[in-house]
């Protein structure tokens, strides 16, 4: 009795096909009606045909056609948000001589020479400086205010370098200050003539763009 197997190979009456495409056999019937598959042509007497055997592995394992169409990726549109940006950094500073403050955008702060007498020296009140009893504290003009020739009161005259003390702002206090001057520039410009028209836009549209960080 002949037997036919089909595992990956096909044993066929001594014939092995593996590890092809494809290929063709004769299939051989003989008068019990038992099939065998040879790779030659079937003896006398035996139902031939050809069979077409097709390695499904290697059917499997083929590449696709290149005439495929190859994926189209979805179009994005470009969004139209532009990001946040970052509140400028700034600086808050404080004069030495009378404690005002101003905000800074470097804050860099040049020393200058100011009047000792700006800054309280050497301290002397109203009331020490008129004499005793104030006259003329409340009423100027009544007496000539003494002039005093101490030494004391001479170092009140002489000048001395300050420098303005500067620290960062918070983001509170620079979006603050940009909204204020925002707004001062913005009625400005709208009062404006042609030139200052010239110089104030270009204010406007850069604290409109710090703003943006706010």
């Amino acid at each position: 009795m002949r037997i036919v197997v089909f595992a990956g190979l096909v044993v066929c009456g001594g014939l092995i096909i593996g590890n092809v495409e494809a290929a063709e056999v004769y299939k051989c019937t003989n008068v019990t009606g038992i099939p065998a598959f040879q790779d030659h042509p079937c003896a006398s007497g035996d139902q031939e045909s050809k069979v077409h055997i097709v390695n499904t592995d290697a059917a499997l394992a083929a590449p696709a056609s290149d005439n495929s169409p190859a994926p189209v990726e979805p179009a994005v549109a470009p969004s139209r948000v532009q990001a946040k940006s970052a509140a400028p950094t700034m600086w808050v500073c404080v004069r030495p001589e009378d404690g005002t403050m101003y905000m800074s955008r470097d804050g860099i702060s040049q020393p200058r020479m100011v009047p000792a007498g700006v800054l309280g020296i050497p301290g002397k009140n109203l009331a020490q400086a008129y004499g005793p009893g104030g006259i003329g504290v409340s009423a100027p003009g009544v007496r000539a205010v003494p002039i005093d020739h101490s030494a004391q009161a001479a170092v009140a005259g002489d000048y001395v370098a300050v420098q303005d003390q500067c620290s960062q702002a918070s983001h509170e206090q620079v979006c603050g200050y940009l909204n204020k001057q925002y707004d001062d520039v913005h009625q400005k410009l709208k009062r404006a003539f042609k030139d200052e028209q010239a110089v104030l836009q270009p204010q406007e549209d850069q604290l409109l763009k710090d703003l943006g960080g706010c």
